[in-house]
C-alpha cells in the first residue's frame, strides 16, 4: 500500500489529481481504517473538483488520527475554496496548535480573514520568523503571512519588510533577456496575415471564453461575475492552451519549437487541437453555452487562440501598473512566476507584457474586450452588463450578486470574491510609495 500512496502523492505533485484518484479508488474499501490513505484520496478527490467528497474523507481521517496537523491544514484548505471561512479558520488554528512551527499553516491562515492588533497569532508568527534555523521555504511562508497581517493592520513599512523577507527567501532567477527573446519570436511569427490565413482551419464555436492579463488584475472577480450567470461555467485557470503550444512541435517534420512550428503544422492539426480543448471544456459542464478559462498568462497565446477559435471571446483585464506589480510582489505564487520576487524584474516583465498586448491590438482580427479594474469597481452594474453582452448571453441579475455564488474558487482571490464589490484595491500603491522609486523608474523605461 505504501508504494501506491507514494505514486499517488507524486501524481498530485505533478498536478494530475484524476490519475491519482483512479490509482487509489480500487483500494478505498480495504483502507477505511487507514488515515494516510484517506488523506491522500481526499486530496485527489478535492483537486479533481469533488470538494465535498474530499471534506468527508478528511473528516474520516481526522476521526482516526485527530492529532495530525497536516490533516486539519488540508481540510481547512478545502473549506477555504468552498467559502466556508469560519470552518477553515478553525482547522488552520488546530493545525497550528498541534504544530506551532507549521509555517505553511500560518501563511494560509493569514489569507482567511482581516486581522486586528490583539490577535495572538501575530506574536507567534513574529517569533517563528525571527528564528535563525528556518528553511528558505518556511521563511518564505512566514514572510508572506506577516506581510498580509501587517497590511491589514495598516503598518505598511512593517508589511513591506515581511513581504521582502518572503520574496528574498525564494532562490529563483528571472532571465529577462530570454523572456524578451520569447516575446520577439511570438511577435515575429504571429502576423495579421498568418493569423487570418490559419484561422480558416480553426473551429467556429463561441463556447470558449478567455480572461487574460497580468495576474492580480481582477481576473477571478470577472470570472465570478460571469459564472454567476446560469448559462456560463467558470472552469478556473486551465493550462491547456500552453500545453497545446508545447505539444505542437511533435507534429512538425523537424520538431520545430513553438511558436515557429505554427507555419509547419498540417492544417488539420488546428481543428484537432481545438476539438480536444472543447472536449476538455465539456468535461467541466455538458450544458453551459460558455465555459471560461481564466488563466491570465494566456495573453502570451492570443494569436494561437485566434487561430484555434476565431469566434472565441477574450476579456483583457488591466489595472494600474504600480498596483499590478505591487500585488504580484505581495502574492506568493506557487510556480511559474519567477519575475515576481524582485520589483525591478516585475517592472521589466510588465513592460514586455505591454509590448505584446500592443502587438495583439495591431494583428488580431477581433480585439479583446478591455476591462479596467477601476472601472468595474466604480461602475459595477454598467461594466457587468457590458461583460455579459460581450460573451453573447442575455443579462441575468445574478451577475450582480457574484459574492453569493457558491462555486469553489481555487485562486488566491477566493476570500475577496465572496464579498460585495469594494474599492480597497484601488491606488493601493500609495501606502507603499516610499518603497517604489525603483519600480516607478523601470515602468517609465528609465532602466533596462
Amino acid at each position: 500500500m505504501n508504494s501506491i500512496i507514494t505514486e499517488a502523492v507524486q501524481l498530485l505533485q505533478q498536478n494530475q489529481p484524476q490519475k491519482a484518484e483512479a490509482l487509489l479508488s480500487p483500494y478505498y474499501y480495504s483502507n477505511l481504517d487507514n488515515s494516510q490513505f484517506l488523506h491522500f484520496y481526499a486530496l485527489a478527490k478535492s483537486q479533481s473538483g469533488q470538494h465535498s467528497v474530499g471534506v468527508d474523507l478528511l473528516k474520516k481521517a481526522i476521526e482516526l488520527q485527530p492529532r495530525i496537523s497536516e490533516y486539519h491544514h488540508n481540510l481547512a484548505a478545502i473549506y477555504r475554496q468552498l467559502g466556508e471561512f469560519q470552518l477553515s479558520e478553525d482547522h488552520y488554528l488546530t493545525a497550528i496548535r498541534l504544530k506551532p512551527d507549521y509555517a505553511e499553516a500560518y501563511f494560509n491562515y493569514s489569507a482567511t480573514r482581516k486581522f486586528t492588533p490583539d490577535d495572538p497569532v501575530i506574536e507567534m508568527i513574529e517569533q517563528q520568523a525571527a528564528r535563525d534555523d528556518l528553511s528558505d521555504e518556511d521563511r518564505c511562508f512566514l514572510g508572506f503571512a506577516g506581510g498580509k497581517i501587517f497590511n491589514d493592520l495598516k503598518d505598511y513599512d512593517k508589511a513591506f519588510f515581511y513581504y521582502e523577507l518572503g520574496n528574498q527567501s525564494r532562490k529563483v532567477q528571472f532571465d529577462i533577456q530570454k523572456h524578451r527573446q520569447g516575446i520577439d519570436q511570438v511577435i515575429e511569427v504571429f502576423s495579421a496575415e498568418t493569423i487570418r490565413e490559419l484561422s480558416q482551419h480553426g473551429l467556429q464555436t463561441d463556447l470558449p471564453v478567455f480572461i487574460i492579463g497580468m495576474p492580480r488584475t481582477g481576473t477571478t472577480l470577472v470570472e465570478q461575475i460571469l459564472s454567476s450567470h446560469p448559462e456560463v461555467h467558470g472552469a478556473g485557470e486551465l493550462s491547456d492552451i500552453s500545453s497545446i503550444a508545447a505539444t505542437m512541435p511533435r507534429y512538425t517534420p523537424g520538431q520545430t519549437p513553438y511558436p515557429e512550428c505554427i507555419r509547419q503544422l498540417p492544417v488539420n492539426a488546428f481543428s484537432g487541437f481545438g476539438k480536444a480543448y472543447l472536449q476538455r471544456l465539456r468535461n467541466f459542464n455538458q450544458s453551459a453555452s460558455r465555459v471560461i478559462n481564466k488563466m491570465p498568462g494566456n495573453y502570451l497565446y492570443l494569436g494561437l487562440i485566434a487561430i484555434l477559435f476565431p469566434q472565441a471571446k477574450v476579456i483583457h483585464c488591466s489595472r494600474d501598473p504600480l498596483d499590478t506589480c505591487l500585488s504580484c510582489y505581495f502574492q506568493r505564487f506557487r510556480t511559474g512566476h519567477d519575475y515576481s520576487h524582485d520589483l525591478k524584474d516585475l517592472g521589466l516583465y510588465y513592460r514586455e507584457y505591454e509590448r505584446l498586448m500592443a502587438h495583439w491590438q495591431q494583428v488580431l482580427p477581433h480585439q479583446p474586450y478591455e476591462l479596467a479594474y477601476a472601472d468595474l469597481v466604480q461602475n459595477q452594474e454598467a461594466i457587468s452588463r457590458e461583460l455579459v453582452e460581450c460573451i453573447g448571453v442575455d443579462w441575468d441579475d445574478q451577475c450582480l450578486d457574484f459574492h453569493a455564488n457558491q462555486r469553489p474558487v481555487t485562486t488566491a482571490s477566493n476570500w475577496q470574491v465572496r464579498r460585495p464589490m469594494n474599492r480597497s484595491g484601488l491606488e493601493r500603491w500609495k501606502n507603499y510609495n516610499q518603497h517604489l522609486d525603483g519600480l516607478r523608474q523601470v515602468l517609465a523605461g528609465e532602466e533596462n
